[in-house]
């Protein structure tokens, strides 16, 4: 990426299992010991191998759509929250293991970077059945347990030629590459319109989409992650090569599902994010604090501002770097899981049309011997408190509403005029020990009237069940403004805010 790298993380060191190679950003050249998992080595080996017919009837979900004008996925027409997560992994068995691990929460929605399982294309730009027949006993899996996707056709480091700060680099083993029998000389070939890699890639998604256009739970297609980090793209070639793809795509989808792309890092390219081909943006928050709520607050409601479209978080941590380095210690700290669960809670309430979206904790961590399902297992039910708190809700019209706090709290508020939610912390529960406090009652939240209603009653939550209601108050608009009385909490507090009937 660009200059701004030293102020935020936004590169991955990618681990590698084998031959294999694994999809993801980072800010770490530490890359950790290649060896598979334990725990998974025996079940891998013996795992058996199905290859789905790419025409089998899809099992059939709830419709989840996203509406042109609406900034949350509909499911059934009711606009929802949703949480998701990113999986990964080299074989379909493992990629059973994380669905599974999604059962103990309540995560509707995964992104799966395609490239995972190999580059997916022969030689001469066909569909490699084998690869194909791999990520379809997925697909098959996933609706199984009625879990929706994203595909991301392809990622930064297949198509960097090992730039030294990025450290990683998967253009080796690129099928495109000629070195293997491709057509791309470098890795931007595929940003030059019109040439040869560019228009066998093009054809080559066309053909996934094709083959893949009727399965019911594929919600959204990611043309490609962090493409300002792929050799030779420049916000004109990389906006050029999206909005070809997104074309393609649009022609030949049956559903017309939307189509995005991703950054890494933010403020850079606004044309590209700008640009038609993007339905909804997805960003990668990583703050090199580690204070990832407040971050993802901060950066939702700058592109919502700035942009006017729907904001996804297509993946985030607490830190970027490979947990294994000394800048990625802080994923795997103690209680690095109340950053994941103030992260979770700040998704809610930031405007984002999901939230969650771990890198490390929901998938990543497969590829470290001394992490994997443990460590996953560990924060395999962050969201479902937050999950309960919004169950049921229809977030049409929600929109983020500014808001002023005592000093002692911080954090935001969204809704309508029939409805506001709101999610406050403890302003010193921070990285890296994130200590936890009693903060006594009479902490103050204003925030903008947001309809005419002049009766208003405000429940306020325990974030650790989202469901048991600590108080309930009768609050009275003040000009524009509504201010809350806050009753004593500890580390959090979530609220919703109605018009009395």
């Amino acid at each position: 990426m660009k200059n701004n790298r030293t102020s935020f993380s936004t590169l991955l060191v990618v681990l590698v299992i084998g031959s294999m190679f694994l999809v993801g950003c980072g800010n770490s050249t530490s890359i950790a010991d290649p060896t598979p998992v334990p725990s998974l080595t025996a079940a891998l080996a013996q795992a058996p191998t199905r290859v789905s017919s790419p025409t089998a009837a899809p099992v059939p979900l709830p419709a989840l759509t996203l509406e042109s004008g609406a900034f949350y996925f509909s499911l059934d027409g009711v606009q929802n929250f949703l949480f998701s997560r990113n999986l990964a992994g080299v074989t379909p068995w493992q990629y059973s293991q994380l669905l599974d691990l999604i059962s103990f929460g309540s995560s509707r929605v995964i992104r799966l970077s395609l490239d995972s399982m190999g580059t997916g294309v022969t030689p001469g730009g066909e569909v490699d059945e084998v690869w194909a027949g791999k990520w379809e006993q997925v697909l098959d899996d996933a609706a199984a347990q009625g879990i929706y996707v994203i595909p991301v056709f392809s990622t930064w480091y297949d198509w960097n030629n090992g730039t030294p700060d990025l450290g990683y680099s998967q253009w080796g083993s690129n099928a495109f590459n000629v070195a293997n029998g491709g057509a791309a000389a470098t890795p931007a070939d595929l940003f030059l319109a019109g040439s040869p890699t560019q228009t066998l890639w093009l054809a080559w998604v066309e053909k996934l989409v094709q083959r893949w256009q009727n399965r019911e739970n594929i919600i959204a297609w990611e043309i490609f992650s962090e493409v300002n980090l792929a050799t030779g793209s420049t916000e004109s070639t990389g906006t050029a090569f999206v909005e070809s793809a997104a074309a393609r795509i649009r022609a030949v989808d049956s559903r017309q599902r939307p189509t995005t792309a991703s950054l890494a890092g933010f403020d850079e390219w606004p044309g590209f994010l700008r640009s038609d081909a993007l339905d909804f943006l997805n960003i990668h928050p990583y703050p090199e604090t580690a204070q990832l709520d407040t971050f993802i607050i901060q950066k939702t409601r700058q592109y919502l501002t700035a942009y006017h479209k729907p904001v996804l978080i297509g993946e985030s941590g607490l830190s970027a770097a490979t947990p294994d380095s000394e800048a990625g210690q802080i994923t795997i700290a103690d209680h690095a899981s109340i950053g994941i669960s103030h992260a979770i809670w700040a998704g809610v309430v930031s405007g984002a049309m999901n939230g969650r979206a771990l890198w490390w904790e929901d998938g990543v961590a497969i590829y470290f011997p001394e992490l994997s399902f443990p460590f996953m297992a560990k924060n395999s039910q962050a969201e479902l408190a937050a999950s309960a708190f919004v169950q049921g809700m229809d977030f049409a019209g929600f929109a983020p509403l500014p808001t002023q706090s005592s000093a002692e709290i911080t954090g935001a508020a969204l809704g309508n005029e029939s409805m506001v939610i709101g999610w406050f912390r403890d302003a010193a529960c921070e990285p890296p020990d994130w200590n936890l406090r009693p903060i006594p009652a009479g902490q103050k939240v204003t925030l903008t009237r947001p309809g005419l209603a002049q009766d208003w009653q405000v429940d306020f939550y325990d974030p650790q069940t989202g469901t048991t209601i600590l108080s309930s108050a009768f609050v009275a608009p003040q000009g524009e403004t509504i201010t809350l009385t806050l009753p004593a909490f500890t580390d959090d507090i979530a609220f919703k805010l109605y018009p009395r009937e």
